[in-house]
């Protein structure tokens, strides 16, 4: 067994597009190219049948053989949840930084918020830090980067004039009150991130 020093090898990604991400719940990511990925709503999707299995559980006797079968079946369960969003964010990074030598995201606090209890499992659900983890390291070992800003009003902010405005969480549609741009608010979310990856003075 011998073992040996070689140079690190620079990798260059073949392609120079950029593209702004807006992650959310209507739409799992919006990107600056126009391009909506839909959220799959894995834990949602299968509410129902956990639901059933934590009562199955609970109306077994503690200890008994049949309480321990029905918990390996609610782990089971779990765990294809865990694989299935696991398996959508592989893919879906994977492509992402496949196409795009520069990846601009919102450098979010998702800790703080999570705390929002109407929105904490919706957000878990979603797994936007994992996601962001994904295309962190595969831009890296694609040659490629990834850039993350100041999330601070790229929702409010109007993408072609710069006009701030108070948009609520309800609000899915962007108009702009000075300029008249009008286009869905992660979108103009989208490339708001972009323009902020572009310009540094601008992420501050």
């Amino acid at each position: 067994v011998f073992s040996c020093e070689l140079p690190d090898v620079a990798v260059k990604h073949p392609s120079a597009e950029k593209v702004g991400i807006d992650v959310g719940l209507e739409n799992f990511a919006t990107l600056s190219n126009g391009e909506f990925i839909d959220n799959p709503r894995h834990l949602l999707k299968s509410e129902s049948r956990l639901k059933l299995l934590h009562r199955r559980v609970s109306r077994k006797t503690k200890g008994s053989r049949n309480r321990v079968k029905a918990r390996f079946r609610l782990a089971k369960l779990y765990e294809r949840v865990a694989n299935q969003r696991s398996d959508f964010l592989h893919k879906l990074s994977r492509k992402v930084v496949t196409q795009f030598g520069t990846i601009a995201v919102e450098d979010l606090q998702i800790r703080n918020m999570v705390r929002n209890h109407h929105l904490a499992k919706h957000i878990s659900d979603a797994s936007w830090n994992n996601f962001i983890g994904m295309l962190s390291y595969k831009a890296v070992t694609s040659g490629g980067q990834l850039v993350k800003v100041n999330p601070r009003m790229t929702s409010m902010t109007c993408s072609k004039c710069g006009h701030i405005q108070d948009m609520t969480l309800a609000m899915r549609e962007f108009v702009c009150a000075d300029c008249g741009f009008a286009c869905h608010r992660d979108l103009n979310s989208s490339y708001n991130i972009l323009v902020r990856a572009d310009c540094p003075e601008l992420n501050a």
